[in-house]
């Protein structure tokens, strides 16, 4: 079975395949501006989250924290 996250880009909502994710980068911008959270998936697209960044983040998190290499 197949995982999806829902995520609000640019372009509006959007569902994300959790297994064609490749990384995905948390960036914290200046106080007027906010956070961002990049997601590269396996065909070279990037997807830029603006909105529930955090709850987004967490997901990918408990997703793949089996497969992290400290």
């Amino acid at each position: 079975m197949s995982k999806w996250i829902r995520a609000m880009t640019d372009l509006g909502p959007t569902r994300i395949r959790v297994q064609s994710i490749c990384a995905y980068q948390y960036i914290k911008e200046d106080a007027d501006e906010g956070e961002v959270l990049l997601i590269y998936t396996a065909d070279n697209t990037l997807f830029e989250v603006h909105e529930n960044v955090s709850g987004v983040l967490d997901i990918l998190d408990t997703h793949f924290e089996n497969d992290f290499m400290n």
